[in-house]
């Protein structure tokens, strides 16, 4: 089954890889409210309140166990993640 982001992305509910993978302005939009430093458990606890879509979680759930200084370094992290 196929959930969809609000731009009408399809992306892909449960099993393994990559779903489509979203970008850093959908994972930012969906970390509204954050205040940073942040650690990562701090961006997907964010994103969960914000009801975000699975590939934004995806994304977050590959990230560093590290704290993220501003939202410049989550997009920078964002394009690390495969």
């Amino acid at each position: 089954m196929a959930g969809t982001t609000e731009g009408g992305k399809k992306t892909s509910e449960g099993g393994r890889g990559n779903p489509q993978k979203a970008s850093p302005s959908a994972v930012e939009h969906h970390i509204k409210g954050i205040h940073f430093p942040a650690d990562k458990k701090a961006l997907i606890d964010q994103a969960k309140a914000n009801k975000a879509p699975d590939d934004v979680m995806y994304v977050l759930n590959q990230f560093s166990d590290k704290k993220y200084q501003s939202a410049i370094d989550v997009a920078k992290e964002v394009g690390n993640v495969e």
